[in-house]
């Protein structure tokens, strides 16, 4: 834990390097000293079909859905969207000039009675 689930559309005027950008979001995360960088699991979802708003072309956008197991305190979490979307800001400088941006996160919660999983020994 934690999933991590970046999704961005696909009209962006930067071309970051995504494999970097996951890297950086897991640092991240464990600088916080609350996760494992072996519990992280981050990917990056692209959408070709989207509409923001009205859909006008210069709309775009990129969010991060970040799945933790519940019993964070709301501080903890803000705590955590705060520092991931510094992270996930510099990232992203042409098309937070060029076009209406909305870059966001969100701190979920897995359900802990039901949360299940298998790993291979």
């Amino acid at each position: 834990m934690p999933h991590c689930l970046l999704e961005h559309s696909s009209n962006l005027l930067d071309t970051p390097d995504w494999t970097g950008l996951l890297r950086a979001v897991n640092r991240t995360l464990t600088a916080t000293g609350l996760f494992t960088e072996a519990d992280i699991k981050s990917r990056v979802l692209g959408h070709e079909t989207f509409v923001i708003g009205d859909g006008a072309p210069d709309q775009a956008f990129v969010t991060l859905d970040v799945q933790i197991m519940s019993g964070r305190t709301d501080e903890v979490k803000a705590q955590l969207s705060e520092a991931l979307l510094a992270t996930l800001a510099p990232c992203f400088p042409r098309t937070r000039a060029g076009m209406r941006f909305s870059l966001t996160v969100q701190i979920s919660e897995l359900h802990r009675p039901s949360y299940r999983r298998q790993t291979s020994p």
